[in-house]
């Protein structure tokens, strides 16, 4: 469901990733190269969505602090850099890999993503992935969080829906990210509008600590629930 060279950040070479569950009766599962769901889509169409998967890898994941600057804003109180990093990006290529990867989740069974659901908005992200039109900026706006602490580095929780301003939104969450994606018809709201992909503008990339975030809470129980197990 997230591609196989996404979960990078996440492989180990003296263990396999695990799954997690705050359910204290579902035990922790090995997952070799991540989540996936031979149901959704044949080799041809999966293969079509690669290029997108493989710009956003090069784009967010490779080698990424090396070749990004933090714009500091200030540091929280575990006295780490807060700020947002800007940089050069191709707008269709990566809003269709946030869409296809919303797409993915949302027809999966999978108990990952059981939290999502597109309902009338699934065919129509459905429509823009077969003519590779990742629509305006209006169309699903999307924009996106790093986390800049070791434990928000080193994880990747289940995708959610969930509501942000008013607007009904889905927490899509890659290695060391979260991608908020609006799926609503109501206008964004003038708080996030300048972070919201733009074509011909640079992608902005706010910074967040995952202790001071509101996932945090949802991180802690799953943690809880493991010692009882």
């Amino acid at each position: 469901i997230i591609p196989r060279c996404i979960n990078k950040p996440l492989l180990s070479p003296s263990r396999p990733m695990q799954r997690l569950s705050k359910d204290p009766n579902v035990h922790p599962a090995r997952l070799q190269t991540g989540e996936y769901d031979k149901n959704i889509l044949c080799a041809e169409c999966d293969n079509s969505f690669s290029p997108w998967d493989e710009y956003a890898r090069d784009l967010l994941f490779d080698d990424f602090e090396k070749k990004n600057i933090l714009h500091k804003n200030g540091r929280n109180a575990e006295n780490v850099n807060l700020g947002y990093y800007s940089l050069p990006y191709d707008y269709t290529k990566l809003k269709l890999f946030f869409l296809s990867a919303l797409w993915r989740t949302s027809v999966s069974n999978r108990s990952s993503f059981r939290r999502v659901n597109l309902g009338p908005f699934e065919p129509e992200i459905r429509e823009l992935l077969k003519r590779k039109d990742p629509g305006e900026p209006s169309i699903f706006p999307v924009f996106l969080c790093r986390y800049i602490d070791d434990l928000g580095k080193r994880l990747m929780l289940g995708a959610h829906r969930s509501r942000l301003l008013g607007m009904n939104i889905v927490n899509l969450f890659l290695p060391g990210y979260v991608v908020v994606i609006k799926v609503d018809n109501r206008k964004v709201s003038v708080p996030i509008d300048g972070l919201v992909m733009q074509p011909d503008k640079p992608l902005i990339i706010g910074t967040r600590n995952i202790k001071q975030s509101p996932e945090f809470s949802d991180l802690k129980e799953i943690l809880l629930s493991q010692t009882n197990k």
